[in-house]
Parts: C-alpha cells; sequence; structure tokens
C-alpha cells in the first residue's frame, strides 16, 4: 500500500486531496495543527500528525516516527497575510523547514508535490496565454512568496519534487470564490474593473485528481499548470450560478478606485479582528490582471489527467452544496 503524507490536511484543498487518497486506497497521514478543524476528515483510516513548521528538528522527529512515506504532498500555506514578511514565513520558510526535515529523516521518498499557484507566474496581457516556463512576473507578496518556494526546491540536488500552479479553485467548501457565488445567487454579479478579463479556473475534486497523475507520473523537477484547460471571463462565474440556480444575476462593474477603497476599508476592518479580509490591497494586482489564461498542452502531455468538470458542470455540484450544507 501506498504511504502518503499530506500537509494543510483540514483546509479546503487538503480535505479533497486527503478523500482522493483514500479512493486510490493510500494509507493517508494528515498533518495538521493542534487546533485544526477535522469537520472534513472523519474517515476512520485516516492517521493524524500535528506538526509545528517553526521546529524542523520536533518535526523530523515526529516524520521519522511515523513514516516511512513514499509522497508527500506539500499543501500547507497561506494566501492572506498582512505583509510580505508574513508571506514568506507561512510559504517560503515553513516549506524549506519541511523539506529539510524530510531530507534529515531519510524518507525514502518517490515523489514530493509542491502546491504553488498561478500567481508565482503572474498573469498575462489580454488575448495572451500563460505558457510553461515562461519568465515568471508575479504581482503580489503571496505569488513572490510561492516563487522562492518553487526556487528553493530547484536547489535542492536529488530532491524528487515537482510542482502544480492551479488557477482559480472552486467547489463545496471554498470560502472565496464563495463570496461571488452568494452575491450572484442573490442576483447581485459584481466585476472588478470595467475591462473584460480572461480567466481560469479549476473544480477542486479535478484539481485533486490532476495532483496524484502528477504524484505518479509527473518529471521530477517540473512545474504543471492546473486548470481544466478552457477560457472564460469575469462575466462566466455569475452566468455559471444563473444557469444552474435559475436566478437572474444583473453585473455590475465596480471601478478599480472604488474597489481600492473598499479594500482598504476592508483591511482596517480586519486590523481590529485580526483577520486578513479575502478583499486586500495586496489581491488588487490578481484580480485586476488582465488575463490569467493557461496553455495546458503540456500538463495534458506528461500526465493521463483530464478534467471531468469545467466551470458550468462544477459550479452545479458547487451550488448544490452550497444549498445542501444552508450556506445560500
Amino acid at each position: 500500500m501506498k504511504r502518503i503524507l499530506i500537509t494543510g490536511a483540514s483546509g479546503f484543498i487538503g480535505g479533497f486531496l486527503v478523500e482522493e487518497a483514500l479512493k486510490r486506497n493510500w494509507e493517508v497521514t494528515a498533518a495538521v495543527r493542534p487546533t485544526s478543524n477535522r469537520r472534513w476528515l472523519q474517515d476512520e483510516r485516516i492517521r493524524f500528525l500535528e506538526l509545528d513548521f517553526r521546529d524542523g528538528a520536533g518535526m523530523q522527529e515526529k516524520i521519522a516516527a511515523a513514516g516511512p512515506f513514499q509522497y508527500v504532498i506539500h499543501n500547507a500555506g497561506s494566501t492572506k497575510e498582512p505583509n510580505r514578511e508574513a508571506y514568506f514565513s507561512s510559504n517560503f520558510d515553513n516549506t524549506r523547514r519541511l523539506v529539510e526535515a524530510l531530507q534529515g529523516s531519510e524518507q525514502p521518498l518517490d515523489k514530493f508535490l509542491y502546491v504553488s499557484s498561478l500567481a508565482a507566474l503572474g498573469p498575462a496581457r489580454s488575448g495572451q496565454w500563460i505558457k510553461p516556463g515562461r519568465p515568471p512576473a508575479p504581482v503580489t507578496h503571496y505569488g513572490e512568496s510561492k516563487l522562492a518556494s518553487e526556487a528553493y526546491l530547484a536547489s535542492q540536488s536529488g530532491f524528487p519534487w515537482v510542482a502544480v500552479q492551479p488557477g482559480a479553485v472552486f467547489g463545496p467548501r471554498e470560502k472565496d470564490i464563495y463570496i461571488a457565488i452568494r452575491l450572484a445567487y442573490k442576483g447581485w454579479a459584481f466585476l472588478i474593473g470595467t475591462k473584460p478579463q480572461q480567466l481560469s479556473f479549476i473544480y477542486v475534486e479535478d484539481l485533486a485528481s490532476l495532483m496524484y497523475d502528477a504524484l505518479e507520473h509527473g518529471v521530477v523537477g517540473k512545474k504543471y499548470l492546473a486548470t481544466d484547460g478552457k477560457a472564460y471571463t469575469n462575466h462566466d462565474v455569475g452566468k455559471a450560478v444563473s444557469e444552474v440556480s435559475g436566478r437572474r444575476a444583473f453585473t455590475v462593474k465596480v471601478p478599480l478606485p472604488l474597489v481600492r477603497v473598499v479594500a482598504a476599508i476592508s483591511e482596517s476592518v480586519g486590523s481590529i479582528t485580526g483577520k486578513t479580509p479575502p478583499l486586500n490591497r495586496e489581491k488588487i494586482g490578481e484580480l485586476a490582471a488582465e488575463s490569467w489564461l493557461c496553455d495546458m498542452t503540456e500538463s495534458f502531455a506528461d500526465l493521463p489527467f483530464r478534467p471531468r468538470y469545467d466551470l458550468f458542470e462544477g459550479m452545479r455540484e458547487t451550488v448544490h452544496w452550497y444549498k445542501t450544507n444552508n450556506w445560500l
């Protein structure tokens, strides 16, 4: 039986990664924090390992005792932080310490998969597609921290890593794109900026499948774009919600200057509550970019993965889940 360690297992994507491993009859160890919500990790087959990413020596000892692991998916990270230093602490420093702990505990790894982001590459100009291997140009500190982690992995001679760079990920239990879905369900499709924006999406179950295909078939040292391979616009989220719910959504274009004001107010509220809001000034560079279209030719050529869902079919599943669970 294949043995896998999954970090960030209690999060949105992490929960689906655990479920996919169980479907494949792998032995799963979910790395969590003592305070992690295990609501979506109830299967009795799941093993748990509490890791403190700030304690490299402690991680090495715990991983050595819990292993050996053939595969590791490093999904833990942060998408919302107050500053660049915090992004690098969560995404770069923790990745480095985990890799050092794995190397020190001498795990017999077949593959280490790093969950990066399309933000590490940065957007393209209108009408252009992001291609693998193009010079990266991240527009946020989050993207810079993910790019730095990729560069660190590339510097590790003999370490069997691959990386995936997902576009926008949606599906049941997701909480950020959910905000736009909820507004559209209530009849208001808000668009950031007044110009058309081209986007890529991937349904979370498809992303989990792609990741396992990258573990088993991916080329060591390679980064794989992760989308459904189709082109969408910023109108399509509201359109998809309307189509699957039967509710009409009115489109409202919000000028960027106003978005920046709202983001600044959200940050002020967040500083009081101690939480970084989904809409913040750091994210505006990504939200206002002209194109996030991805060329999936190389991913489809190397991996057996083929998406089962597009935005509209995935939205049908997503809206149904939100309604069933009283999120809508």
